[in-house]
């Protein structure tokens, strides 16, 4: 007799939280809660010329979740293959014209995501925070106002921090990711963009308070590094700090994951061109921020390329379940 999967439910976006699907799929019935504020690239572009929600980041989760067969990772080259030529298709993915296809021909964006969920038969379900159509702002410490995530996540005028971010109108959170959310037995936020990727989800009203009546043990991931454009001298501490800010009052984290383990001088020094730093593991002051444990280890991997070890990640986000 097999043991009952425990549902999890992940909260974030871009490729941070999709690196830990394909495991957390092995051992969990997941579902991927994916902000919706994406506005470069291809996404950016169907978003405007569509007037649909950006589904790359959506894509991303999906083909993390696709099943651990041949055919399964020919479909995920496909879905992330980019057309390099092409009037009107260069620098699209296959995959974002696709799921824009099955948002027109379902009748709606939920309606295209299971439908696409189906026909690939993923390992998990994938929900967008809302259905809203909003940008993303940031707020500087000089009063700037810097519209739209890809603005944001490109920015290289540094000299100013990001005080706090914003929706450029209200949004509420998509009602199936209320129902995930109370029914979950853990619930991840992170690894990924603080700013960009994390936070935005926050800004949806009805997550925080669904969050804070949640019953779930609530684990955030801290990144392994920096990013310039928006945690420039962050220690793991100022990660979870920023995260309790956006919720309601009191302390929601359980649980923090911060890498302890140095990470290689080589790797370290390809970030440091781009100003990207090893965060620095003050667990101690971690400690005073959560409700239950910040727990430190050994979670990176990588020899050009740094990313979490989502193994030895997920081993211990299961025993916190």
């Amino acid at each position: 007799m097999t043991s009952k999967k425990p549902k999890i439910v992940t909260i974030g976006g871009g490729t941070g939280v999709s690196s830990i699907l394909g495991e957390l799929k092995k051992v969990s019935d997941v579902t991927a809660v994916v902000s919706m504020m994406d506005s470069g690239g291809s996404s950016g572009r169907l978003r405007d010329e569509h007037s649909i929600l950006p589904p790359g980041d959506i894509l991303k989760c999906i083909c993390e979740l696709l099943p651990d067969d041949r055919n399964s990772k020919k479909w995920h080259d496909l879905l992330s293959y980019r057309f390099r030529k092409g009037e009107g298709l260069k620098g699209h993915t296959l995959g974002n014209l696709l799921l824009a296809a099955a948002y027109d021909w379902e009748g709606g964006i939920t309606f295209g995501i299971e439908s696409i969920s189906q026909l690939l038969n993923i390992q998990g379900r994938v929900l967008p925070v809302t259905l809203n159509d909003v940008d993303l702002i940031a707020k500087l410490t000089d009063g700037t106002d810097v519209i739209s995530e890809t603005a944001i996540d490109r920015r290289r005028d540094f000299e100013h921090r990001i005080e706090y971010i914003y929706l450029s109108r209200r949004a509420q959170v998509y009602q199936p990711v209320v129902e995930a959310i109370l029914e979950a037995e853990h619930i991840i936020i992170g690894p990924g963009s603080l700013f960009t990727s994390i936070l935005p989800n926050f800004l949806v009203e009805g997550l925080p308070e669904v969050l804070a009546q949640a019953t779930a043990p609530k684990t955030y991931v801290v990144n392994l590094v920096t990013d310039p454009a928006e945690t420039h001298d962050y220690k793991a501490s100022d990660f979870i700090r920023k995260i309790e800010e956006y919720c309601l009052e009191g302390t929601v984290i359980d649980y923090a994951i911060v890498n302890t383990e140095p990470i290689q001088d080589m790797l370290s020094r390809i970030y440091a061109t781009e100003q990207k730093f090893p965060v620095q593991p003050d667990l101690e002051e971690c400690q005073k921020l959560v409700k239950k444990e910040a727990l430190g280890g050994n979670f990176v991997k990588g020899k050009t390329f740094l990313r979490h070890d989502s193994r030895s990640l997920v081993e211990v986000l299961l025993s916190l379940t």
